[in-house]
């Protein structure tokens, strides 16, 4: 392996400074299109899919309580067959409310995006943190319409919206640092889902990443970097 790495090394050393430019654009495309395979996209899959599902549960969820608003309305004159329907209402909207709240357990809460972007670079020592922001967070639902109470906004009072938040991370180091890095972060326990990734040479043989993830949480505000 060592005779081979030395002749391929001996060749890359023959050629123009032309050439060596040539291959390392080469090798560039060829790592993103590598990215983009593995990576991207099947994580952006991944969330579209569980936004897909979040939409659905949230058409459910306005369903259910606008049927619980107007059994209660029918409950004046109260029978048993009114309050078993109720009941039925009610615990299904319960078990939608617990299906949400999974995604506790599924993605890296809000709060400790940071901390898992950066201890993941904590053990990747040939790579450089050139910059860390976050983004403002996203609505992803629309809040259900004619919800309010009085004084307050509509959708606010069960908390139902789904929130995106992300940050945008700018590393530098050499083409596998930075793939392994991007590797171990879709190893995690709990995932980040990923918005984006740019890759570009900077000065040979340096270069750099830009990566954009993100995760989802019921709560709109957040610990920002």
């Amino acid at each position: 392996m060592k005779a081979l790495w030395r002749s391929w090394a001996d060749r890359h050393a023959a050629l123009s400074r032309r050439e060596q430019i040539m291959v390392a654009v080469a090798v560039t495309a060829a790592v993103g299109f590598l990215l983009m395979t593995f990576w991207v996209n099947p994580a952006t899959r991944r969330g579209a899919d569980l936004r897909s599902g979040l939409a659905t549960r949230q058409t459910e969820l306005t369903a259910l309580d606008n049927q619980i608003v107007t059994l209660k309305s029918q409950l004046d004159n109260p029978d048993a067959d009114g309050r078993r329907q109720l009941a039925e209402l009610q615990a299904r909207l319960g078990a939608i409310d617990a299906r949400i709240g999974q995604l506790d357990d599924q993605l890296v809460p809000p709060q400790r995006m940071g901390q898992v972007l950066q201890a993941v670079l904590a053990r990747h020592r040939g790579l450089a943190l050139v910059s860390l922001r976050s983004l403002p967070a996203e609505p992803l639902l629309a809040p259900p319409a004619d919800k309010g109470a009085a004084g307050g906004k509509p959708g606010e009072q069960r908390g139902e919206n789904i929130y995106r938040h992300g940050l945008e991370v700018r590393l530098a180091g050499s083409y596998a640092d930075l793939l392994d890095y991007v590797a171990e972060l879709e190893r995690t326990p709990q995932r980040l889902l990923w918005g984006g990734m740019m890759l570009s040479v900077t000065t040979y043989p340096r270069s750099e990443l830009t990566l954009t993830v993100y995760t989802l949480s019921r709560d709109r505000d957040w610990l920002a970097v």
